[in-house]
Formats: C-alpha cells, structure tokens, sequence
C-alpha cells in the first residue's frame, strides 16, 4: 500500500513538473493546491522516517501535548479536526487533550510561554472564582445551523480560514455532528433556530513570547524550498506544517442547545436577547426564573441533553435527575437547574477533565523572511487552503 501511494505521488509531481517546465511558472501555481492534497495524504508514511530521524526538529506526538511555539499540519485533518483537537466529548476515550504532530521551529532558549492561570492546583473556591465558572452564563442567539456552530468556535482563530468551525466539523456526520452538540439530528435542517447556553470554566491561557530566533534545520527547510516547484513547497510542509501555535486556553465547557421554531425564535430574539445576552450567577432568584421560564418546552420545540465538554464519565451520573423539570406534562434537562443545589455546585467543581476553549493558529510564513521563496510558499499555501475550503 506505501509503495503504492508513493508511486502515485511521484507519478502526479512529475507531471506538475512537466507542465511547469512547458507552460511556465503561472500554470504551475494553478496546479499547486491539486497536487498538494495528493501528496500530503500520500506523503504522510514517506516522510516519517526523515521526521523521526531529525532530532532538532523534535517531533512530538504526545496524546496530551499542547504548546505555543510549535507548528502543526491541518491538512491532513482538514474538516475534521476534533480528531485531533478536544473541544467535544467523545463517546470513548476523553483522556486525551491534543493530538495533532507538531515541529519545533524556534530555538528552544529564544521563545517560552507566557501562561494565566485561572484555577489553582487546589481547586479551592473562592468569591473571586466561584466553583471554577465564570460568573455568567453565556447565551447565543443562532438563527441557523451555521449560527449554531460558529457561536461553539467563536474562540477560535485560524489564519486563511474565514470559519474555523469548517475545519473541525464539516466532514463529520450529521449524526456525530448532533451528538456532540446533545440534540437529534432532525433538527439540524434549515428550518429551526437555536439557542447555545454555556458555562466556560477557565484554567490556564498560554500565549506565545519571546526573540523568537528560527532553528537552523528550519531556515535551511526554507531555502530548499524553488521558486515554482511545488513538490519543494510540499516537502516543507510536511516538515513543519501550515500554521503556528501562537495562543491557546484550555478549561472545560457546560453547554445545552435549545431548538425553537421561527415565529418563537423570533419573538424570544427580539425581547430577550437584544436586551441581555448573559446571566449572572449572582443574580437574583426571580432573575434566575425568568430566564428558566424560556427555556421550557412551552415556548422551545426541544431542550438538548446538558453537556460537559470535556466528558468526565461521572458527570451525568452526578446531576442524574438533578437536572430534570417538568412542565405541560414533559420533561426535559435544564442547564439553569444546577446552580439551585449548593452540594451539587461543589461536586461538579471536583470534576476533572479539559478541553481546548480557544486557539490561535497563524500561517507558517508569517515566521518565515521576507524572500522570493516565503513569496512562493505563501502563495501555494493560500491555494491550497482555499481549496480545501471551498471543497468541503
């Protein structure tokens, strides 16, 4: 099978390089984003022996690794990155945080972390950070699916691509894709609205610092790469990938969706959401009743199942019926349920598990020297992103 993928790749590069050689420079840039999607996917097995024998270039392949400074390839995943990226939980195995190979592209003594802690180890409570949460639920009003899911990645920052939430979801299921947001998948159509409601709890942020002084293999990558060969652009991002981490935070995610119909939405929009688009858990209990009281089945068509992001096994088993209302003779999950139980506030700030709440990814010739050689690998690149977008 490797040697099959190999012989296709080189059969596609030599014709690239044919139609370069006889048509110029511009064809070869039209073809660029074509051939790319080939050989990464092909490329992946030929190159990890060159990947693992490169000890500067120090891959990392840890299951919980995550660290601002190095770069990763989206490509490979490109649509569906929650492979490699937890910001859903997952039905089997929630031990993991971050997955995806990153390279080092900054000397070591030349970059570091400057972290925000937002919990201590402890996970002691205090007024200042009250059973972990933010001291607000978080409301978004979606008109549609595409709303829905942009709302969910609304922290998140991926350089060349307008909606970071295609990257993660768009090639999943439609079931998958109703199961991580608690919902049945009929209701992921054009013709319902949504509401998200979420509970960040907020751990740590690191973001990127220092001189960030470029390691010599990577600078060496750079000047391997010729003006209008691709096949050169595709072997330096297997190498070192499409994008940089510059920032991220990592915590975990209470969150419920609610399905409304168009006249209801519409109504509940425009008196509820234009005034207050976040609750305080300070505030006060009629408050706290008038925000439930629109989030029944009375006026929601459905009342997704409450989710914890980072999907700790003993969660649903802690809120059991805790959550559970009853109105009109229907029952239904309320994410506002649980802060009426003080012992159950405390147990759920016990829980431990996380999830990556925001990132920040930048394109890898951002980092590279302004040369006729970052011109070419940002222009394939650019191709190449554009492609897969809109291909998806």
């Amino acid at each position: 099978m490797e040697a099959t993928s190999s012989s296709v790749c080189d059969l596609v590069r030599s014709h690239l390089s044919a139609c370069d050689s006889v048509m110029g420079v511009g064809v070869g840039t039209s073809w660029a984003a074509l051939i790319l999607a080939v050989c990464v996917l092909c490329g992946e097995s030929k190159n990890s022996t060159t990947r693992d024998a490169d000890e500067d270039n120090d891959i990392i392949t840890s299951s919980d690794y995550l660290k601002v400074g190095r770069s990763l390839n989206l490509l490979p995943r490109y649509g569906f990155l929650t492979l490699s990226i937890k910001v859903f939980p997952h039905r089997y195995d929630n031990s993991w945080l971050f997955r995806d190979k990153t390279a080092e592209v900054f000397q070591k003594n030349s970059y570091w972390a400057s972290q925000t802690k937002r919990r201590n180890q402890q996970h002691q409570v205090t007024q200042t950070d009250r059973h972990g949460y933010d001291q607000h639920f978080l409301i978004d009003f979606c008109d549609d699916v595409r709303d829905l899911l942009t709302a969910y990645f609304d922290n998140f920052y991926i350089e060349g691509v307008p909606e970071p939430h295609r990257v993660f979801i768009t090639s999943l299921a439609t079931k998958t894709k109703a199961q991580h947001l608690g919902i049945h998948p009929t209701f992921l159509s054009t013709e319902y609205s949504f509401v998200l409601v979420r509970l960040f709890r907020r751990n740590r942020r690191s973001t990127l610092d220092g001189r960030l002084t470029l390691t010599p293999n990577f600078k060496s990558a750079v000047n391997d790469i010729r003006i209008g060969s691709s096949e050169s652009v595709n072997q330096f991002l297997d190498l070192y990938g499409t994008h940089v981490i510059t920032e991220y935070e990592v915590g975990d995610i209470m969150y419920q969706v609610y399905v409304f119909g168009e006249r209801t939405y519409g109504e509940l929009k425009n008196n509820f959401a234009m005034s207050q688009s976040t609750l305080s858990l300070n505030s006060s209990q009629s408050e706290l009743i008038r925000m439930e009281h629109y989030f029944t089945p009375y006026y929601a068509l459905h009342a997704g199942r409450v989710k914890l992001a980072s999907g700790n096994d003993q969660f649903e088993d802690m809120v059991g019926n805790q959550l559970t209302s009853i109105t009109y003779f229907r029952l239904y999950q309320s994410i506002f349920s649980i802060f009426k139980n003080q012992e159950l506030e405390k147990k759920l700030e016990e829980l431990e598990g996380e999830v990556v709440l925001s990132l920040k990814l930048e394109k890898i010739t951002k980092i590279v020297p302004k040369s006729p050689e970052r011109r070419w690998l940002g222009e394939v690149l650019d191709n190449t992103l554009s492609l897969y977008y809109v291909t998806m």
